[in-house]
């Protein structure tokens, strides 16, 4: 038997995603509201990403490169602000 690799299209390349992400975060009144949905946007990453086959210790590191993205996104916007 062959060891399979499944190789997804990477989180942090999803720019769309990110960015509505990103803005509804900087749009959140309260930090409860912020965590909630943060929660429901990893576990639909997590979700997916199992559907598609890749292990579960691999989408943990894929998950923290896309929240990483969002927060640099975030960041960027502030700064472009300023």
């Amino acid at each position: 038997m062959t060891d399979t690799q499944i190789f997804v299209f990477p989180l942090t390349r999803r720019l769309g995603k990110i960015r509505a992400v990103a803005t509804t975060l900087k749009g959140m009144k309260t930090d409860k509201m912020a965590r909630a949905y943060r929660t429901q946007i990893t576990t639909g990453l997590l979700n997916h990403l199992g559907k598609l086959g890749v292990e579960p210790i691999d989408q943990n590191e894929l998950v923290f490169e896309f929240w990483r993205a969002v927060f640099d996104e975030i960041s960027n916007n502030i700064e472009g602000a300023a």
